[in-house]
């Protein structure tokens, strides 16, 4: 995947994450750090191939196929919470932020027009859940739901700061969320 790696190496994209950690140095709950970004894209890439959705994807966006399919979903998991530290910082909607950020990064790593759409909106709709939700952007956003109860390390249920997290309201766990 070519042009994700490109993604990773674009200064901007550094820059976004490295200021993420430094607004988390002294995070009490679920960092947003380039192993979040890594699982939610892993796991909207399974939730797209386990439900047989990756044909409709490709037809349904014009793709050019399974991996220009397979790097706009990872793009967008990547990118997902790109602007995490500015919502810390200044209050804005990181989603917003976010998306903006990512029109300026995806050029750069050779997306086109139409794919940086699909992947800005995505990114828009993660953090709240609505009936006019896009494809990808419904997947980016349960994904993101399941990423912090599949990581064994950080379960939502064990954390001392389930209480004060604004993930917790909108936490997808369901018993369909542990089928196998």
């Amino acid at each position: 995947m070519k042009r994700i790696e490109l993604l990773l190496k674009e200064p901007l994209y550094q820059e976004n994450m490295n200021l993420n950690a430094q607004e988390e140095q002294e995070a009490r709950y679920c960092l947003h750090d380039f192993q979040h970004h890594l699982d939610v894209a892993r796991i909207a890439y399974i939730l797209v191939l386990e439900n047989n959705d990756l044909n409709y994807f490709i037809k349904e966006n014009g793709l050019s196929g399974k991996l220009a399919a397979k790097e706009l979903i990872y793009a967008a998991g990547l990118l997902h919470d790109i602007g995490k530290w500015k919502e810390q910082q200044e209050g804005v909607d990181h989603a917003s932020f976010g998306a903006r950020v990512a029109r300026e990064i995806l050029p750069h790593a050779f997306f086109n027009t139409r794919e940086i759409e699909i992947i800005g909106r995505a990114i828009y709709e993660h953090s709240n859940i609505s009936t006019e939700m896009s494809f990808l952007g419904e997947r980016i956003h349960r994904a993101d739901n399941l990423s912090r109860i599949s990581n064994f390390s950080l379960l939502c249920s064990e954390c001392s700061y389930r209480n004060l997290c604004p993930k917790v309201k909108k936490m997808e766990i369901t018993i369909s969320s542990f089928d196998y």
